[in-house]
């Protein structure tokens, strides 16, 4: 449990050098379920990677049932290491593979889907939706492309000076920025709200944005 906790730290902290405002991703989500009035909520976490999400809820949102999903076998050990507990369950899986329908209050999927192909992406978020019980909430955060050339510069030498000043290497950092529309594909804000409502949400929101990322509602009606 102890080591399962330090590899989960060392993890986490990477990620905090790399995406400005990590903690709020989580932070958000957990303030609007909490204003919403959820309580005893079914909860899916796709992507889970070390449980970061459950940390953030845990003690805040009442659940009944929190599943932690993970492709990776390595990172679905760490979550069940610092969280195995009754009413959690640890499933390895893709989101691709995800079949469950309207059995979810809340869906999460935090800096998951920018890996996939547009097909993939699409599939995967209409998967959520069908998951989702009608008046379920779907949060995602993802990396966002500006709308123009000029904006995407801008952008990328801002957040590789961030990555910098927050203790990556300036290798590091150009590695990072060099994975841009060749390794991850970002879409715009409005791209990803459309796609949102393609793939059947018909309340979708913005509902926070800093640096190359934001945060996405969808409540399925």
């Amino acid at each position: 449990m102890g080591h399962a906790a330090f590899r989960a730290e060392e993890y986490d902290a990477k990620i905090r050098q790399t995406l400005p405002f990590y903690e709020e991703f989580y932070g958000q989500i957990v303030d609007i379920l909490d204003i919403a009035g959820k309580k005893d909520v079914i909860w899916l976490d796709v992507g889970c990677g070390t449980g970061k999400m459950y940390e953030a809820a845990s003690g805040k949102i009442s659940m009944q049932e929190f599943v932690f999903t993970d492709i990776s076998e390595k990172m679905l050990a760490v979550a069940k290491g610092r969280f195995h507990a009754e009413g959690n369950c640890f499933r390895q899986m893709s989101v691709l593979e995800l079949d469950d329908l309207e059995k979810y209050d809340v869906v999460t999927a935090i800096q998951v889907h920018h890996y996939l192909s547009e097909k993939d992406r699409k599939l995967a978020i209409r998967r959520c939706w069908q998951a989702l019980k009608t008046g379920g909430f779907f949060f995602t955060f993802e990396n966002v492309a500006p709308n123009s050339e000029i904006g995407r510069q801008l952008h990328l030498d801002r957040w590789k000076a961030w990555q910098v000043r927050n203790g990556k290497s300036m290798e590091e950092s150009d590695s990072h920025r060099k994975r841009y529309g060749t390794e991850y594909f970002p879409l715009t804000v409005e791209a990803h709200l459309e796609l949102l409502r393609q793939c059947g949400f018909q309340t979708v929101e913005l509902i926070w944005m800093s640096y190359m990322q934001a945060g996405f509602m969808g409540v399925k009606l």
